[in-house]
Protein backbone atom coordinates (compact mmCIF):
# COMPACT_ATOMS: atom_id res chain seq x y z
CA UNK A 1 0.00 0.00 0.00
CA UNK A 2 1.31 3.46 -0.89
CA UNK A 3 2.32 5.77 1.99
CA UNK A 4 -0.41 8.20 0.92
CA UNK A 5 -3.02 5.45 1.28
CA UNK A 6 -1.70 4.52 4.71
CA UNK A 7 -1.99 8.11 5.86
CA UNK A 8 -5.52 8.42 4.47
CA UNK A 9 -6.55 5.17 6.17
CA UNK A 10 -5.11 6.30 9.50
CA UNK A 11 -6.91 9.63 9.21
CA UNK A 12 -10.22 7.94 8.45
CA UNK A 13 -9.84 5.65 11.47
CA UNK A 14 -9.01 8.59 13.72
CA UNK A 15 -12.00 10.57 12.52
CA UNK A 16 -14.29 7.60 13.10
CA UNK A 17 -13.39 7.73 16.79
CA UNK A 18 -14.53 11.33 17.20
CA UNK A 19 -17.36 11.48 14.67
CA UNK A 20 -20.05 10.18 16.98
CA UNK A 21 -22.58 13.00 16.86
CA UNK A 22 -26.05 12.32 15.49
CA UNK A 23 -27.69 12.66 13.09
CA UNK A 24 -25.32 10.54 11.05
CA UNK A 25 -25.11 11.41 7.37
CA UNK A 26 -25.35 9.25 4.27
CA UNK A 27 -22.95 11.08 1.97
CA UNK A 28 -24.03 9.14 -1.10
CA UNK A 29 -21.91 7.97 -4.00
CA UNK A 30 -21.46 8.97 -7.63
CA UNK A 31 -23.06 8.91 -10.10
CA UNK A 32 -26.57 8.89 -8.66
CA UNK A 33 -30.04 9.79 -9.92
CA UNK A 34 -33.61 9.71 -8.61
CA UNK A 35 -34.06 6.01 -7.89
CA UNK A 36 -30.63 5.88 -6.21
CA UNK A 37 -31.48 8.84 -3.99
CA UNK A 38 -34.72 7.18 -2.93
CA UNK A 39 -32.75 4.20 -1.66
CA UNK A 40 -30.58 6.54 0.42
CA UNK A 41 -33.64 8.22 1.92
CA UNK A 42 -35.25 4.85 2.57
CA UNK A 43 -32.06 3.61 4.24
CA UNK A 44 -31.88 6.66 6.51
CA UNK A 45 -35.55 6.26 7.44
CA UNK A 46 -35.27 2.50 8.02
CA UNK A 47 -32.15 2.78 10.18
CA UNK A 48 -33.84 5.31 12.41
CA UNK A 49 -36.90 3.11 12.77
CA UNK A 50 -34.82 0.00 13.41
CA UNK A 51 -32.06 1.33 15.70
CA UNK A 52 -33.25 4.69 16.97
CA UNK A 53 -30.15 6.30 15.46
CA UNK A 54 -31.02 9.32 13.37
CA UNK A 55 -29.65 9.38 9.83
CA UNK A 56 -29.92 12.07 7.15
CA UNK A 57 -28.93 12.22 3.47
CA UNK A 58 -26.59 14.88 2.13
CA UNK A 59 -28.40 17.20 -0.23
CA UNK A 60 -27.44 17.29 -3.90
CA UNK A 61 -29.01 19.67 -6.44
CA UNK A 62 -30.47 16.81 -8.51
CA UNK A 63 -32.60 15.91 -5.50
CA UNK A 64 -34.61 19.13 -5.68
CA UNK A 65 -37.43 17.90 -7.98
CA UNK A 66 -37.89 14.88 -5.71
CA UNK A 67 -38.02 17.04 -2.60
CA UNK A 68 -40.65 19.22 -4.24
CA UNK A 69 -42.76 16.25 -5.35
CA UNK A 70 -42.42 14.38 -2.04
CA UNK A 71 -42.10 17.02 0.71
CA UNK A 72 -41.75 14.45 3.51
CA UNK A 73 -38.26 13.65 2.19
CA UNK A 74 -37.07 17.09 3.28
CA UNK A 75 -36.94 15.95 6.90
CA UNK A 76 -34.42 13.29 5.85
CA UNK A 77 -32.15 15.71 3.97
CA UNK A 78 -29.35 17.97 5.17
CA UNK A 79 -27.25 20.59 3.39
CA UNK A 80 -23.54 19.86 3.29
CA UNK A 81 -22.74 23.18 4.97
CA UNK A 82 -24.96 22.18 7.90
CA UNK A 83 -23.03 18.98 8.65
CA UNK A 84 -20.75 19.27 11.68
CA UNK A 85 -17.24 17.83 11.50
CA UNK A 86 -18.23 15.62 14.45
CA UNK A 87 -21.10 13.97 12.61
CA UNK A 88 -20.43 10.50 11.25
CA UNK A 89 -20.79 10.30 7.48
CA UNK A 90 -20.66 7.29 5.15
CA UNK A 91 -20.23 6.92 1.40
CA UNK A 92 -22.63 4.19 0.29
CA UNK A 93 -25.41 3.35 -2.14
CA UNK A 94 -28.01 2.15 0.38
CA UNK A 95 -29.12 -0.71 -1.86
CA UNK A 96 -28.41 -3.79 0.24
CA UNK A 97 -31.68 -5.47 1.21
CA UNK A 98 -31.33 -7.10 4.61
CA UNK A 99 -28.59 -4.70 5.68
CA UNK A 100 -29.78 -1.20 4.80
CA UNK A 101 -33.49 -2.00 5.00
CA UNK A 102 -36.00 -4.82 4.99
CA UNK A 103 -38.53 -5.23 2.22
CA UNK A 104 -41.24 -4.15 4.65
CA UNK A 105 -39.32 -0.91 5.11
CA UNK A 106 -39.52 -0.20 1.38
CA UNK A 107 -43.28 -0.69 1.32
CA UNK A 108 -43.82 1.38 4.46
CA UNK A 109 -41.48 4.15 3.27
CA UNK A 110 -43.29 4.31 -0.07
CA UNK A 111 -46.68 4.41 1.65
CA UNK A 112 -45.91 6.84 4.47
CA UNK A 113 -43.55 9.31 2.80
CA UNK A 114 -44.27 9.11 -0.93
CA UNK A 115 -47.90 8.13 -1.42
CA UNK A 116 -48.78 10.77 1.19
CA UNK A 117 -47.79 13.49 -1.29
CA UNK A 118 -50.91 15.36 -2.42
CA UNK A 119 -49.27 16.40 -5.68
CA UNK A 120 -48.31 12.86 -6.53
CA UNK A 121 -51.75 11.64 -5.48
CA UNK A 122 -53.34 13.96 -8.04
CA UNK A 123 -51.00 12.61 -10.72
CA UNK A 124 -52.00 9.05 -9.87
CA UNK A 125 -55.70 9.88 -9.97
CA UNK A 126 -55.32 11.28 -13.50
CA UNK A 127 -53.57 8.24 -14.98
CA UNK A 128 -55.36 5.24 -16.57
CA UNK A 129 -55.87 2.57 -13.91
CA UNK A 130 -57.22 -0.54 -15.63
CA UNK A 131 -54.24 -1.35 -17.83
CA UNK A 132 -51.16 -3.47 -18.19
CA UNK A 133 -48.28 -1.03 -17.74
CA UNK A 134 -44.98 -1.88 -19.40
CA UNK A 135 -41.86 0.04 -18.38
CA UNK A 136 -38.91 -0.08 -20.77
CA UNK A 137 -35.57 1.49 -19.84
CA UNK A 138 -33.31 2.29 -22.77
CA UNK A 139 -31.27 5.51 -22.81
CA UNK A 140 -27.62 5.24 -21.83
CA UNK A 141 -28.10 1.57 -20.94
CA UNK A 142 -27.90 0.98 -24.69
CA UNK A 143 -26.15 4.04 -26.18
CA UNK A 144 -23.12 3.69 -23.89
CA UNK A 145 -21.27 0.48 -24.74
CA UNK A 146 -19.84 0.11 -21.24
CA UNK A 147 -23.26 0.43 -19.63
CA UNK A 148 -24.80 -1.84 -22.24
CA UNK A 149 -22.32 -4.56 -21.28
CA UNK A 150 -23.47 -4.23 -17.67
CA UNK A 151 -27.22 -3.58 -17.95
CA UNK A 152 -28.25 -4.67 -21.44
CA UNK A 153 -30.48 -7.71 -22.00
CA UNK A 154 -33.20 -9.01 -24.31
CA UNK A 155 -35.96 -6.52 -23.58
CA UNK A 156 -38.35 -7.76 -26.26
CA UNK A 157 -38.05 -11.38 -25.14
CA UNK A 158 -38.60 -10.44 -21.51
CA UNK A 159 -41.66 -8.24 -22.17
CA UNK A 160 -43.15 -10.96 -24.35
CA UNK A 161 -42.65 -13.60 -21.64
CA UNK A 162 -44.12 -11.37 -18.93
CA UNK A 163 -47.12 -10.29 -21.02
CA UNK A 164 -48.09 -13.89 -21.73
CA UNK A 165 -48.17 -14.70 -18.03
CA UNK A 166 -51.06 -12.25 -17.65
CA UNK A 167 -54.51 -13.75 -18.35
CA UNK A 168 -55.74 -12.86 -21.84
CA UNK A 169 -58.86 -11.10 -20.55
CA UNK A 170 -56.65 -8.61 -18.67
CA UNK A 171 -54.47 -7.71 -21.68
CA UNK A 172 -56.95 -5.58 -23.62
CA UNK A 173 -55.20 -2.31 -22.78
CA UNK A 174 -51.44 -1.69 -22.55
CA UNK A 175 -49.69 1.53 -21.57
CA UNK A 176 -45.99 1.77 -22.37
CA UNK A 177 -43.78 3.97 -20.19
CA UNK A 178 -40.37 4.42 -21.80
CA UNK A 179 -37.59 6.88 -22.48
CA UNK A 180 -37.51 5.51 -26.05
CA UNK A 181 -41.08 5.07 -27.33
CA UNK A 182 -39.95 4.88 -30.95
CA UNK A 183 -37.79 1.85 -30.19
CA UNK A 184 -40.70 0.26 -28.34
CA UNK A 185 -43.13 0.86 -31.22
CA UNK A 186 -40.74 -0.88 -33.60
CA UNK A 187 -39.40 -3.69 -31.44
CA UNK A 188 -42.43 -4.43 -29.25
CA UNK A 189 -44.98 -4.43 -32.07
CA UNK A 190 -46.47 -7.64 -30.68
CA UNK A 191 -48.02 -5.53 -27.90
CA UNK A 192 -50.54 -4.16 -30.38
CA UNK A 193 -51.83 -7.47 -31.69
CA UNK A 194 -55.46 -7.58 -30.69
CA UNK A 195 -55.23 -4.92 -28.00
CA UNK A 196 -55.11 -1.16 -27.44
CA UNK A 197 -51.62 0.26 -26.90
CA UNK A 198 -50.77 3.80 -25.84
CA UNK A 199 -47.54 5.55 -24.94
CA UNK A 200 -46.90 8.14 -22.27
CA UNK A 201 -46.80 11.57 -23.95
CA UNK A 202 -43.52 13.31 -24.69
CA UNK A 203 -41.65 15.26 -23.52
CA UNK A 204 -41.59 12.98 -20.51
CA UNK A 205 -42.32 14.05 -16.97
CA UNK A 206 -40.64 11.53 -14.69
CA UNK A 207 -43.29 11.89 -12.01
CA UNK A 208 -46.11 11.33 -14.49
CA UNK A 209 -44.26 8.18 -15.58
CA UNK A 210 -43.84 7.10 -11.96
CA UNK A 211 -47.53 7.74 -11.26
CA UNK A 212 -48.53 5.55 -14.20
CA UNK A 213 -46.42 2.70 -12.83
CA UNK A 214 -47.91 3.18 -9.37
CA UNK A 215 -51.54 2.75 -10.55
CA UNK A 216 -50.99 -0.26 -12.82
CA UNK A 217 -53.28 -3.25 -12.38
CA UNK A 218 -50.68 -5.52 -13.98
CA UNK A 219 -47.13 -4.22 -14.06
CA UNK A 220 -44.09 -5.21 -16.12
CA UNK A 221 -40.99 -3.54 -14.72
CA UNK A 222 -37.60 -2.75 -16.23
CA UNK A 223 -34.18 -3.46 -14.71
CA UNK A 224 -33.77 0.02 -13.26
CA UNK A 225 -34.05 1.58 -9.82
CA UNK A 226 -36.63 4.09 -11.11
CA UNK A 227 -38.76 1.19 -12.30
CA UNK A 228 -38.36 -0.64 -9.00
CA UNK A 229 -39.65 2.41 -7.15
CA UNK A 230 -42.71 2.46 -9.36
CA UNK A 231 -43.20 -1.13 -8.26
CA UNK A 232 -42.70 -0.32 -4.57
CA UNK A 233 -45.27 2.47 -4.79
CA UNK A 234 -47.73 0.18 -6.55
CA UNK A 235 -47.20 -2.61 -4.01
CA UNK A 236 -47.54 -0.17 -1.08
CA UNK A 237 -51.11 0.68 -2.00
CA UNK A 238 -54.10 -0.96 -0.34
CA UNK A 239 -54.92 -4.59 -1.11
CA UNK A 240 -57.83 -3.41 -3.26
CA UNK A 241 -55.68 -1.02 -5.30
CA UNK A 242 -52.30 -2.70 -5.68
CA UNK A 243 -51.40 -4.64 -8.86
CA UNK A 244 -52.69 -8.14 -9.39
CA UNK A 245 -49.29 -9.09 -10.80
CA UNK A 246 -45.86 -7.46 -10.89
CA UNK A 247 -43.14 -8.89 -13.13
CA UNK A 248 -39.46 -7.95 -13.20
CA UNK A 249 -36.43 -9.33 -15.02
CA UNK A 250 -34.27 -11.35 -12.67
CA UNK A 251 -31.36 -9.60 -14.39
CA UNK A 252 -30.39 -6.22 -12.93
CA UNK A 253 -26.75 -5.75 -13.90
CA UNK A 254 -23.59 -7.81 -14.22
CA UNK A 255 -21.62 -6.14 -11.44
CA UNK A 256 -22.73 -8.33 -8.54
CA UNK A 257 -24.97 -11.20 -7.43
CA UNK A 258 -24.33 -13.03 -10.71
CA UNK A 259 -26.36 -10.32 -12.39
CA UNK A 260 -29.50 -11.11 -10.38
CA UNK A 261 -31.37 -8.28 -8.72
CA UNK A 262 -31.40 -8.23 -4.89
CA UNK A 263 -34.03 -5.48 -4.86
CA UNK A 264 -37.17 -7.27 -6.04
CA UNK A 265 -40.00 -7.61 -3.54
CA UNK A 266 -40.74 -11.24 -2.66
CA UNK A 267 -44.32 -10.97 -3.91
CA UNK A 268 -43.15 -9.99 -7.40
CA UNK A 269 -42.47 -12.58 -10.09
CA UNK A 270 -38.88 -12.57 -11.34
CA UNK A 271 -38.38 -13.82 -14.88
CA UNK A 272 -34.98 -15.40 -15.60
CA UNK A 273 -33.16 -15.01 -18.89
CA UNK A 274 -33.67 -18.61 -19.97
CA UNK A 275 -37.44 -18.09 -20.05
CA UNK A 276 -37.32 -15.33 -22.64
CA UNK A 277 -39.03 -16.05 -25.93
CA UNK A 278 -36.99 -16.41 -29.09
CA UNK A 279 -37.35 -13.81 -31.88
CA UNK A 280 -39.26 -16.37 -33.98
CA UNK A 281 -41.91 -16.75 -31.29
CA UNK A 282 -42.26 -12.98 -30.98
CA UNK A 283 -43.50 -12.84 -34.54
CA UNK A 284 -45.68 -15.96 -34.37
CA UNK A 285 -47.54 -15.21 -31.14
CA UNK A 286 -49.91 -12.37 -30.31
Amino acid sequence: MAPRDLVAGARARALSLVRTQQPFVLWGAEPMNGGNYLYLWATAWARHRDTGERWLVRHKPKMDPWLQEFPALRDLTVGESDVSWRQKRTVEWGQQAGRDFRFKDLRDFARELMLASKTFGRRMAARPHEAVVVNVRRGDYYTDEKLKAVFGFDIAGYVHAALHRIPAERRDRVVVVSDDPDWCATNLDFLGRGRSVSFMPTPHDMFEDLAQLAVARDLILANSTFSYWGGYLASARSARERPRTVFAPLHFNRLYSDGESPLLLPEWTAIPDDEFSTPDRLHREA
